[in-house]
């Protein structure tokens, strides 16, 4: 990368908020597949958060780079291997290609399918900080007793509001499932192609600037990939009674799978 594209990212990052309501500092290289997006669209620029899935190819919310909105990818960024948004990172990438869902929709009551893939302008090498996320098998399910987390550098606050002097690291929280038939109650566009999670009582939850992040469960002994951080209570984030709603991953895994192969395909026909 070169000096002044390096240069504006470390101005844009400075700029950014810190993240997830009622968590903790995550510990280095324990969420190696987390990366941090840097979008720059009509609107002019913004966080979110995504997921590792190939040496090229990144998962995120397709509100994240709504096609909408005109997202620039030469001037958007992608980190990895990030822990403090003030350190470092292992690799920056821009953007060469997005891939929002087909049927990707925001509506009054929801953000529908909103799920899309993000092509890296080059290739990053696997490390100890940089892993790709495992996705669940289809046979999978997860509920109340999963044991299941979320990460980012989004707001810590309940309210949207920039809270200063917070630190730039990497935080994680524990929260649990949340019941279909709840969750239905509390946000009556909810569909099955989305899960909620978060506390009911205590402010703890995902917050502007970790959409696309990923929600991790245990699975057979390792994490997996269950939902993306989509959207939650209009007002505020942690809000008592109100969990975050999450993109499930399940229902999508063709089209993360024809997304990746189609372009593996196109590539070498090139």
């Amino acid at each position: 990368m070169g000096f002044w594209v390096l240069l504006s990212v470390i101005l844009l990052v400075l700029q950014a908020r810190s993240s997830i309501v009622g968590g903790k500092d995550a510990q280095k290289g324990s969420w190696p597949w987390i990366v941090y997006l840097l979008i720059t669209d009509d609107r002019g620029f913004f966080s979110c958060g995504g997921s590792l899935l190939t040496e090229e190819w990144v998962l995120t919310a397709a509100h994240c780079v709504d096609p909408n909105d005109n997202p620039i990818p030469d001037n958007s960024f992608i980190r990895l291997g990030t822990h403090s948004l003030n350190e470092p990172s292992v690799f920056y990438r821009t953007i060469s290609r997005i891939v929002s869902h087909p049927q990707y929709q925001k509506q009054r009551l929801a953000v529908l399918h909103d799920i899309a893939l993000v092509k890296m302008s080059e290739k990053v090498s696997y490390s100890s900080l940089v892993k790709p996320m495992s996705l669940p098998k289809p046979s999978a399910t997860f509920d109340s007793r999963s044991k299941c987390f979320v990460a980012g550098w989004g707001d810590v606050g309940n309210n949207g509001e920039y809270m200063a002097n917070i630190p730039q690291t990497l935080q994680e929280l524990e929260l649990p499932i949340v019941k279909q038939s709840t969750c239905k109650k509390k946000f009556p566009g909810l569909t099955d192609n989305m899960l909620c999670a978060g506390s009911m009582k205590k402010g703890e939850d995902s917050c502007q600037g970790d959409s696309g992040g990923p929600l991790v469960c245990g699975s057979s002994g390792v994490l997996v990939q269950v939902g993306i951080v989509s959207f939650g209570k209009i007002n505020g984030c942690a809000l008592k009674g109100f969990p975050g709603v999450y993109t499930r991953v399940n229902p999508y895994m063709d089209f993360i799978s024809e997304t990746i192969t189609s372009d593996r395909q196109a590539s070498a026909e090139a």
